[in-house]
């Protein structure tokens, strides 16, 4: 078996760290195959929307600690990030790079860099039994991805951002939920077929459209108020002028679920 699997389940894209006898710590070759995993997901046209799991008792318990002090790497992540972002993206953070929804369906422990991917996808859907904790001033480090120290107080605010990064205490998915991390909790047995389900109600819409709201969604984060409505003002443009507009308003003139064709 692969320490990480990938396969399409209808429209949905579905990743799963798969390393339960290490609490799914994260190699450097597990780090290729998401990132190949993710470029496929995101050029596949079945692929609506992408959900994100750990195999076992763990999300994810970060970076494979016992790796990283024999091999340590050359350059961070974010500076990978930041070397490869091409302006056309979302964002340059992995699971916020494409185009479609990317849900975390957190079945345990999310730790260091295993809780920075669920920081970046668009939604989290939290197990009973799923924890959060940004523990990397614990070992002498920032969070890697620099995700946490600039979409977390995004999502959360400043100050329990802070408490979050300052401190690395590790918080229950019921604080996760209370400080707005988290979408909402559902107990463990039910967490995959509740992340498709809702993978599923928020791919629904023109695709074209969703990636152009989900590129404008975090492209904001970094422009004033008249850039974004410019920015936004030419997105409409393409939409009026796409297959997919069309589709949508026949489609509700005739009363029918739309056919998208994604451009």
């Amino acid at each position: 078996m692969a320490d990480f699997e990938y396969a399409v389940d209808g429209q949905i894209g579905v990743m799963r760290f798969n390393r339960p006898e290490k609490m799914n710590a994260i190699t450097y070759e597990m780090l290729a195959e998401i990132e190949d995993a993710i470029r496929k997901a995101g050029t596949d046209e079945r692929v609506r929307a992408v959900v994100l799991t750990g195999v076992g008792r763990a999300f994810s318990a970060g970076t494979d600690l016992q790796q990283l002090s024999s091999q340590p790497p050359s350059t961070g992540r974010a500076e990978s990030y930041a070397n490869s972002y091409e302006a056309a993206r979302p964002a340059p953070w992995t699971f916020a790079s494409i185009a479609k929804p990317t849900i975390a369906a957190v079945n345990g422990a999310a730790v260091g860099l295993g809780v920075e991917f669920t920081l970046q996808c668009d939604f989290r859907i939290a197990a009973e039994s799923a924890r959060f904790g940004w523990v990397f001033v614990h070992r002498g480090l920032v969070p890697d991805t620099a995700a946490g120290t600039w979409l977390l107080a995004r999502i959360v605010g400043l100050q329990n951002a802070a408490y979050l990064l300052y401190s690395g205490e590790i918080i229950s998915a019921t604080r996760a939920l209370e400080i707005g991390y988290v979408h909402e909790i559902v107990p463990d047995a039910e967490l995959v077929d509740r992340s498709m389900q809702f993978a599923h109600s928020v791919s629904r819409g023109s695709p074209l459209a969703t990636g152009e709201v989900k590129r404008l969604l975090y492209r904001g984060l970094t422009l004033d108020a008249l850039d974004h409505v410019k920015d936004s003002t030419e997105a409409l443009a393409r939409m009026f002028a796409s297959e997919d507009f069309q589709e949508g308003v026949k489609a509700f003139l005739e009363h029918r679920q739309p056919e998208w064709k994604g451009r």
